[in-house]
């Protein structure tokens, strides 16, 4: 999958926004319930790394309830990335066991429009082998994107205005 978004707002906020203070902007997005920071270190490569944990909000049908683990709403996440680099690394895990493998990929920020905003080009990787799994994981996963960025623009640019 990949996903390309154009934003105004300086690239060096951006990655301040997405990759170090991501947990900050669960509150903007209403389909997180949580999400809290578990450790940042930098790695004997020099990687800075920065594990997060999330849980989603969703009303799962009572019929529904017993098939599903409610795992299937927390995820962990994480990001690498060298020191004042624009490209990020970073793979998320479902707790659940009913989704194998994880999801992986990259953040890249360029500066666009004469350097008054930042290109954001996510790619991923997705676990599902299944055609119609993988085009519902886009989609959800895109969509969390999108307000992942939305609310890093506003924290970085506060005059502009939502989406």
């Amino acid at each position: 999958m990949k996903l390309a978004l154009v934003v105004m707002a300086a690239p060096t906020a951006m990655v301040d926004a997405l990759c170090n203070h991501t947990c900050d902007l669960a509150p903007a997005i209403e389909h997180v319930q949580s999400a809290q920071l578990v450790s940042r270190h930098i790695d004997r490569d020099g990687m800075i790394v920065c594990v997060q944990r999330w849980r989603a909000k969703a009303s799962v049908p009572a019929l529904l309830r017993p098939h599903l683990e409610t795992s299937l709403l927390d995820w962990t996440l994480t990001f690498e990335r060298r020191p004042g680099s624009f490209d990020c690394r970073w793979h998320a895990e479902s707790a659940a066991r009913q989704l194998p493998g994880r999801c992986h990929g990259t953040l890249e920020f360029r500066a666009a429009i004469a350097g008054r905003a930042t290109r954001i080009d996510l790619r991923c990787d997705l676990p599902a082998t299944n055609e119609g799994l993988q085009t519902i994981f886009a989609r959800l996963l895109a969509q969390h994107w999108r307000k992942l960025v939305d609310a890093a623009a506003q924290r970085a640019s506060p005059s502009l205005p939502t989406a």
